[in-house]
């Protein structure tokens, strides 16, 4: 159940939920809950002596045709040491439940929307979902998978990030001033949608080539 009483964006009942093989995007945004305790070793090398963690802070996922399934900020179960707003889009007051104006949320219920989802069998659209997913400690089936970052990719070749696919192919410019996760998972959404027209026009890979020329 929310912390607050603030709605979800659109309210679906269960028997509106996206079910086996229906699509949807999903962006995640994470917080930092432990700094990372690192030095410089003699010989150069960094040397980690503790790693640092990150905490879900906002879920945000759209059906097919871009509407909002569900959008929840997540109540920290620990002390954030970074909100990271610059990447993230968050800010202290939306994870607050004195202060929150946002559809805030135990990490347990934001967990259990997800399994919801995962187990109704739909297939994720997104951009990095393997780190994300990690991050989430969850298991996704691969056949429920669809990563734009692996599609839009050449063997060997360095990740492109979802901004720069999304402004050279579609040719709108994202997170220009605030982050929003809504804004990245209705972006996946058209960056697949652009790959599959790029693939029944024949035109994927020459366009994959100049991508990475550019």
């Amino acid at each position: 159940s929310p912390v607050n009483s603030v709605p979800p964006t659109i309210d679906f009942g269960i028997d509106r939920l996206p079910g086996k093989g229906d699509i949807v995007a999903i962006d995640s945004e994470f917080v930092s809950v432990q700094h990372e305790d690192s030095h410089v070793d003699m010989d150069g090398g960094k040397v980690v002596n503790m790693e640092g963690r990150s905490a879900l802070a906002r879920v945000s996922i759209v059906d097919s045709f871009g509407r909002v399934l569900l959008d929840d900020y997540v109540l920290p179960q620990e002390p954030v040491v970074d909100y990271v707003t610059r990447f993230s889009g968050i800010v202290a007051s939306d994870l607050d439940p004195l202060t929150s104006n946002r559809h805030l949320v135990t990490m347990r219920t934001a967990y259990l929307k997800l399994r919801l989802l995962i187990d109704r069998g739909v297939v994720f659209i997104g951009h990095g979902l393997e780190t994300d997913f990690k991050q989430l400690n969850v298991f996704v089936p691969p056949r429920q998978i669809i990563d734009t970052v692996h599609i839009f990719s050449q063997p060997r070749a360095r990740k492109i990030g979802l901004r720069f696919l999304v402004n050279y192919l579609i040719g709108h410019d994202l997170q220009a001033e605030t982050h929003d996760s809504i804004d990245d998972a209705r972006a996946a959404l058209e960056l697949y949608a652009k790959a599959l027209e790029l693939k029944k026009e024949g035109d994927f890979d020459k366009q994959l080539t100049k991508i990475y020329e550019h």
